[in-house]
């Protein structure tokens, strides 16, 4: 999750580039890493419907949602990132 973090923060890319670059870590927590608090799992879970619906090659769907995000869809799924980061540390 700090990577996300980190890449979502410290680029001069946009928005949609940030969160392509973000989705690379975020695709490496699983749901079960949260097992133990619902909550976390809900919101963990809405972040990933937003980023990669489709499970099939869901890096390559992550990538091409972003790029196709407008910058105001963008913000609000970096805002549920960093809030859910803030949660877990």
């Amino acid at each position: 999750m700090f990577d996300a973090i980190r890449a979502l923060s410290t680029s001069p890319d946009s928005i949609q580039a940030r969160l392509i670059d973000a989705s690379e870590s975020l695709l490496t927590v699983t749901i079960d890493d949260f097992a133990d608090d619902p909550e976390l799992v809900v919101k963990f879970t809405r972040i990933l419907d937003k980023i990669a619906v489709d499970r099939g090659d869901a890096e390559a769907t992550a990538a091409e949602t972003a790029a196709y995000m407008s910058d105001a869809q963008a913000s609000i799924l970096a805002d549920l990132v960093c809030d859910f980061f803030y949660e877990i540390v």
